[in-house]
């Protein structure tokens, strides 16, 4: 099994529809890759809430995620950009303002092997939920080196290790050889599943003008 890392920089967006009537929007963005099952194959990731820019963001967020390329080279995966605009009012749901949706496939055709490639700029139409075509969505990407095993996901932040004490030791032990077991178990099957992306309710945090989301919000999927 081959896999590719992927590194991302979600620059910016233009035109964006407004949805709020009252209010300026706050737009941020949650970037993921899906299958056509409507499975997640990565974490969520969110970039901060732009308050200032209105309908011409500006967040230049970095992400990366690892590709399976047996699935994406079948035309399987997807890159999904959700664009949505925060909303501070308590039990209202932020609203959607579109999204753009990317062929893995078609981003690997630029790329060889090579990690050394140069990144690639690209500007895709953002599509409304009526379906209609409204603003652009700008970003960078990067393929790395192919490997053979997935590397650990650099949007998963390690836990600590347990205590250094005897039990300790034996629980860690035991712990690492059944996570090793079950890993080598997904990966040998050519399973990188976080789980069915049942609904968006992500919450980025809205502090200040450079908000930065917790990366480990409730709603996002673990494997």
């Amino acid at each position: 099994m081959s896999y590719r890392p992927l590194e991302l920089v979600i620059m910016s967006a233009q035109g964006l529809k407004k949805v709020n009537r009252l209010t300026k929007m706050k737009p941020y963005a949650v970037v993921f890759i899906r299958d056509h099952n409507n499975t997640l194959h990565s974490h969520k990731r969110k970039t901060s809430v732009d308050s200032k820019g209105g309908s011409n963001p500006i967040w230049s967020f970095n992400v990366k995620f690892t590709i399976n390329l047996a699935i994406a080279q079948d035309d399987h995966l997807d890159l999904v950009v959700k664009l949505k605009s925060r909303r501070k009012t308590h039990g209202c749901r932020d609203k959607d303002i579109g999204e753009v949706r990317v062929l893995i496939s078609d981003l690997l055709i630029c790329f060889g092997d090579d990690d050394g490639a140069a990144e690639k700029h690209t500007t895709r139409d953002i599509v409304t939920s009526d379906g209609e075509k409204q603003g652009a969505l700008a970003f960078s990407y990067k393929f790395g080196r192919t490997v053979d095993h997935p590397p650990l996901d650099p949007n998963v932040k390690q836990r600590p290790k347990r205590g250094t004490g005897f039990l300790g030791k034996i629980a860690e032990g035991f712990g690492e050889g059944l996570g090793s077991g079950l890993a080598a178990a997904a990966v040998g099957a050519g399973v990188m599943i976080f789980g069915r992306d049942d609904g968006d309710d992500e919450q980025p945090d809205d502090d200040g003008d450079d908000e930065q989301p917790d990366d480990d919000d409730d709603d996002d999927e673990h494997p």
